[in-house]
């Protein structure tokens, strides 16, 4: 039988964007024995995301799911109680780290040397786009990110996390949890070379975990590295982690992987996170990123394709490293270029119905309503200013 549904509880698709974050009513869940406190980012007739107040991402079977509201506004658990759970769930062999936004969890005597390199981070991604005119939010939660002192601790973590994705991985950013995880490799790193993979949420109150899992739910992607140095790979998680933090992207519904590894691949550069003034693009171009995309754009990319990479991730199957060359090439050019058309993209993007699936003409139809311009046209334009970066 379905619940009593609450007279808040609206059946209309309904999202929580960022300005609503103060005012959002708190929310107590109860399906069987678990019982959860949070606010309802999205929900339609028969699902919900819940956001709980550590900043974890939860999907509610409404119809077996209980939901009372409770008085007063979402507020998440202050930052010393994060950091005491942090303290009960890695135990003594690891140490916490503050920054002003984040906690990271790393050995003994190392913590704060990474808090620092996460902390630099967040200051390049905040000055980088303030500068070119987006619109920032604060972070609702502490940052957390922790560093295990080798792979097999890594391992076990991300198991028990659910986490699915390729061997040799290095890292991962996961939207569900909010969290970075990665590990302190040993030997002598090679390059860079990011991936993706997926993270199921757990389907509250359904009794077939598996069978009844959303598009929504598979479509979570955790956001990965490997064959990387841990400073890169810090690098490139952070850049997912606050983008996701700050209101780049948004953590329910589906982003385009070109747009997600796109942004990453662009602050991957020591270039781009120097600050000195006189600073060119041709200076804060991701040299490997550049080379893998003119190759691809000399001897594989078919002519006047932007259309289709646009309108499909299906290039990160075929050929991954094609991919990411072409993901770093067209986001460095729309932020170099058209900032504020790429900010009302992210935008456009953020505001699409969490529950739904993105099909090729809606990813066309957003790309094209934000840039205002033919996709050929915009072709030539696009291999024009890469190629005149060299």
């Amino acid at each position: 039988m379905r619940p009593i549904w609450w007279p808040f509880i609206i059946t209309a698709l309904s999202v929580v964007t960022a300005t609503a974050r103060e005012t959002a009513p708190s929310v107590e869940v109860r399906s069987g024995k678990t019982v959860m406190t949070g606010k309802m980012l999205a929900q339609d007739k028969e699902r919900g995301t819940l956001l709980d107040r550590i900043g974890c991402l939860h999907e509610i079977d409404l119809n077996t799911s209980k939901l009372k509201p409770l008085n007063g506004s979402f507020q998440s658990l202050p930052t010393t109680e994060i950091r005491n759970q942090l303290s009960r769930e890695f135990g003594k062999k690891f140490e916490l780290s503050s920054t002003r936004h984040y906690l990271v969890v790393a050995p003994t005597g190392r913590a704060a040397s990474y808090g620092a390199v996460f902390e630099d981070q967040y200051a390049t991604l905040q000055r980088f786009f303030k500068t070119r005119g987006f619109s920032l939010s604060d972070p609702e939660f502490p940052l957390i990110a922790i560093v295990f002192p080798d792979q097999k601790q890594f391992t076990k973590y991300a198991q028990a996390e659910n986490a699915k994705f390729k061997e040799g991985i290095l890292g991962y950013y996961s939207p569900r949890t909010n969290r970075v995880a990665l590990f302190e490799p040993e030997g002598k790193p090679e390059k860079s070379v990011a991936v993706s993979a997926f993270e199921p949420l757990t389907l509250i109150g359904s009794s077939d975990l598996v069978s009844q899992r959303t598009s929504f739910n598979e479509k979570l992607p955790i956001f990965g590295s490997n064959q990387g140095d841990l400073k890169s790979t810090i690098i490139h998680e952070a850049t997912h982690q606050i983008a996701y933090n700050i209101g780049l992207h948004s953590r329910v519904g589906e982003t385009p992987r070109w747009v997600v590894e796109g942004m990453a691949t662009v602050f991957e550069p020591d270039g781009v996170r120097d600050s000195s003034a006189g600073r060119t693009a041709k200076q804060r171009i991701n040299r490997d990123r550049y080379l893998s995309f003119q190759s691809y754009a000399k001897n594989g990319r078919a002519a006047k394709s932007l259309k289709a990479f646009i309108e499909s991730d299906s290039l990160y199957e075929s050929a991954m490293l094609d991919f990411y060359g072409h993901s770093w090439a067209l986001s460095f050019f729309l932020l170099e270029t058209r900032p504020r058309q790429y900010a009302a993209y992210l935008k456009r993007i953020s505001a699409r119905d969490p529950f739904s699936t993105y099909p090729a003409r809606e990813r066309l139809s957003d790309f094209k309503e934000a840039f205002q311009v033919d996709f050929d046209l915009l072709d030539a334009q696009f291999l024009r200013y890469i190629d005149g970066l060299k």
